[in-house]
């Protein structure tokens, strides 16, 4: 007996094939974002002194200074890495675990880890004016807090998740408005870390590590800071524990992700932009040295 097979129509090969089709445009399309930095070569390495060993916020002042925080004692330092000079420092508070610095017009704001935020009224004059608000969030570790210059607030990343038993895959953004000096009522941005590791696989980012002891260190992205890319208008975040830095446009959705090099960055803490894209990172000593790197945008 002779079997025909009949021919196969166009709608039916559209059906079989768009799935695969519109897959791979989405990868095609995470595969040309602009992530205009090589990271491999910073433009400038400086090691920072020993006392900025723990150095975790980080805010750009102009063009050639930054202001940084080290979750130990309460001094913001004002950093020339052009000149690689400490500048001045201006303390704030005694001690606590100071994670999250930026510069909002004249006024400072450090976030300590319980979600205390400290406004901080022209810091640098004769007479600043220093105010503290208890922050009512749903999450006890929280790391992140840059300027939100279009929207006039604050942003502030919880590395931990929230107290709910059924939101451990959860990761939380909060949005501060400057007017109102008011937490929003929810959180602005809602992370799943199991759509991050998916998102880290369209990237053939690897996802699991291993400590020194040979144990499998799982997928766990804990943000330690973010800030908003003053050309692009992306949320850039960076996951210390996981070495890895993300860009999310304003729907929440991740448009690149890649490794920090682990042979620079033993465990980066801070991100800041300049005007012109310029990118700041500082890295914690984590048993080495604390450093400070800056990548120029690529053309």
């Amino acid at each position: 007996m002779i079997s025909m097979k009949m021919p196969v129509s166009h709608s039916t090969l559209l059906r079989r094939w768009l799935p695969l089709l519109l897959l791979l445009t989405v990868a095609a399309a995470k595969g040309q974002h602009a992530f205009k930095y090589n990271l491999q070569q910073p433009n400038i390495h400086r090691q920072l002194p020993p006392m900025l060993n723990e150095v975790s916020g980080l805010t750009d002042v102009d063009d050639s200074r930054v202001a940084c925080v080290q979750d130990e004692q309460g001094i913001v330092f004002i950093y020339d890495f052009r000149t690689d000079d400490i500048i001045s420092r201006h303390a704030f508070d005694s001690t606590g675990d100071f994670e999250g610095l930026t510069l909002a017009g004249n006024t400072l704001y450090i976030l300590r880890s319980d979600g205390r935020l400290t406004e901080w009224q022209h810091f640098r004059s004769a007479n600043p004016v220093v105010k503290h608000y208890t922050l009512l969030l749903q999450t006890a570790n929280n790391e992140g807090l840059c300027y939100d210059a279009g929207h006039d607030r604050l942003l502030i990343a919880a590395k931990s998740k929230p107290a709910a038993p059924d939101a451990r895959t959860l990761r939380l953004i909060y949005a501060f408005d400057l007017e109102k000096k008011q937490l929003s009522e929810e959180p602005l941005y809602r992370l799943n870390t199991d759509q991050l590791a998916a998102d880290a696989k369209s990237f053939s980012l690897q996802l699991t590590d291993t400590t020194a002891r040979g144990m499998v260190k799982p997928f766990n992205f804990r943000p330690a800071s973010l800030s908003v890319h003053p050309l692009s208008d992306e949320i850039y975040m960076i996951s210390a524990a996981d070495k890895i830095l993300l860009t999310m446009n304003r729907k929440g959705e991740v448009t690149y992700m890649t490794s920090l090099p682990p042979h620079l960055f033993t465990k980066a803490e801070g991100i800041t932009f300049l005007p012109d894209g310029t990118m700041i990172i500082t890295n914690e000593a984590a048993g080495k040295t604390p450093g400070l790197f800056v990548f120029e945008m690529l053309p």
